[in-house]
């Protein structure tokens, strides 16, 4: 068996302390057992797997530095009036796709409720299990060990169909006490894990999203951008080479609460605004084209699809499409009940600006029953907000853009920000950070100045902190003062390098189109 992480750290203590002459303590009283994090991963995404909830009584496994055996528990799950649970399980033992069956210690039963046959079955499922780790595992940070995993019949397996469903487990080896157990003791107690709506719809484009929870997290932020050119724009040309017509393309795109984009976890339905289309075609990533059959429908062209990313649209009629607001469940409850279902806005200072904010569809929620009103915005979804209210127009992406990833979720609006003088140079806009009071103040002195021109700046002297507002931030903090968009955060105090927060830009927005008109 291999050395373990723990086994060399105690070697080296001993040589030291023989070193040292100091009394040495056996080897197997220091090995104690230990209790460590993990969690179900996703397959192949860097975010927790839609069975992580399995874990969420039983987050802590057993590890026998001795035996080097890892012991792991899992609970049942309640999903829409279903029962379900990890039933068998089986690990890579490689890291090269070798998979063994686990070592099962207990099991415990579970009624599935009324499935597809009609009928209430009785399982067995995995309460805990052990494997031994693979010499790939090394006792150190973060890793990760490549699981196949069965459960019974749930709506489910109508995302990732039946049979092994692939995951991995998430070591955090940082996270580690000293127990006196010698086996896991499972906690059975039944999770959650409901099923809500999810209903988007991009108000430039009007191109609309409807699935569930279990495809689409509730926090994902719904993208879609129609591309006249780039990169983008020349891959789909290339792939629909042959293809009669002219297109018109889109990019849609899903975006995690921590920026990185991701796939929806099963078919999902994308209606896009059109009439009398032609033909559809998905562009895929390798410059290949997948036709898409679609129907026509009073919402537009209805397609379902697994993957998301760049779609042509061959002829067809522009439709006119009433914008829906995410209201969290799917259903057509007026703008105005959208921003009631917030739990953490009541009392706020900036509740009104909130609500009318996320109304005009310029702000959707965190969540659907969270806005975060005092948590930060990074300057790639101000940028965005302020594209989106120009209308999301055509723009050009430059060869290279510093500090702004190519095929980024912001990239299009970095672009259309920095040839409108929106965003400044490259090098001084960083849109993965958070976004200062100054620096949206600036970004939307710019964006006014694209149509209208500005009015004399406020005197700011009567504020103490003055001499801490930026050389090129000056008129622009001036002018926004003046027009009442920016006030003080006190009555003698500017705070102009302080963060901005979701609260503080929604009031802010709403008081430039008063100000705009």
């Amino acid at each position: 068996m291999k050395q373990t992480w723990l086994k060399k750290l105690t070697s080296s203590l001993l040589a030291g302390a023989l070193a040292l002459g100091m009394a040495v303590v056996p080897a197997a009283a220091a090995e104690s057992n230990k209790l460590v994090e993990v969690d179900l991963w996703h397959a192949t995404r860097n975010q927790a797997s839609m069975g992580n909830v399995a874990t969420d009584s039983n987050s802590k496994a057993l590890y026998n530095p001795e035996e080097n055996t890892l012991q792991i528990a899992t609970n049942p799950v309640s999903v829409s009036g279903y029962q379900s649970a990890i039933t068998k399980a089986q690990y890579d033992t490689t890291g090269k796709g070798n998979y063994e069956d686990v070592e099962i210690l207990s099991t415990g039963t579970v009624q599935t409720g009324t499935k597809y046959d009609g009928t209430d079955h009785t399982v067995t499922y995995l309460s805990s299990f052990e494997i031994e780790l693979p010499d790939y595992i090394t006792g150190e940070g973060v890793e990760y060990i490549s699981l196949h995993m069965m459960v019974p019949y749930t709506p489910m397996d109508e995302v990732v169909g039946e049979g092994y469903l692939d995951a991995r487990l998430r070591i955090d080896w940082d996270q580690v006490s000293t127990t006196s157990l010698t086996q896991i003791q499972p906690d059975n107690t039944m999770s959650s894990g409901e099923v809500e709506n999810v209903d988007r719809t991009d108000a430039a484009t009007g191109v609309r999203l409807v699935t569930d929870s279990t495809k689409v997290a509730t926090t994902t932020q719904f993208k879609v951008e129609q591309v006249t050119s780039g990169s983008d724009y020349t891959l789909a040309k290339k792939a629909l080479t042959g293809v009669s017509g002219s297109f018109t393309l889109y990019k849609v795109s899903l975006v995690t609460e921590n920026g990185t984009q991701t796939d929806p976890f099963g078919a999902v339905t994308l209606y896009f605004p059109y009439s009398d289309v032609s033909s559809m075609y998905r562009i895929n990533d390798t410059g290949t084209k997948t036709v898409l059959r679609g129907t026509e429908g009073d919402e537009g062209y209805e397609i379902m699809t697994t993957k998301i990313g760049l779609f042509a649209i061959f002829g067809g009629t522009k439709m006119e499409i009433t914008v829906k607001p995410d209201t969290g469940n799917g259903d057509d409850t007026p703008t105005t009940d959208v921003a009631s279902a917030f739990t953490d806005i009541s009392g706020h200072w900036a509740e009104e600006y909130i609500i009318r904010a996320t109304n005009q569809g310029l702000f959707s929620g965190t969540s659907s029953t969270t806005f975060s009103p005092d948590t930060s915005m990074t300057a790639g979804m101000v940028i965005t907000v302020l594209y989106r209210m120009a209308g999301s127009p055509a723009t050009t992406l430059p060869d290279s853009m510093e500090n702004v990833a190519v095929g980024s979720w912001y990239e299009i609006a970095c672009a259309w920000g920095y040839n409108n003088g929106i965003i400044g140079g490259y090098k001084t806009f960083y849109p993965d950070q958070a976004v200062s009071r100054q620096e949206f103040a600036t970004m939307l002195y710019n964006f006014y100045k694209l149509s209208k021109t500005p009015g004399s700046g406020a005197d700011l002297s009567k504020y103490t902190d003055v001499s801490t507002v930026a050389s090129w931030a000056k008129d622009a903090m001036a002018w926004a003062n003046a027009a009442g968009i920016i006030s003080g955060t006190s009555s003698t105090t500017l705070s102009p390098e302080v963060g901005a927060s979701r609260s503080q830009i929604a009031t802010m927005l709403c008081r430039y189109l008063d100000y705009a008109g």
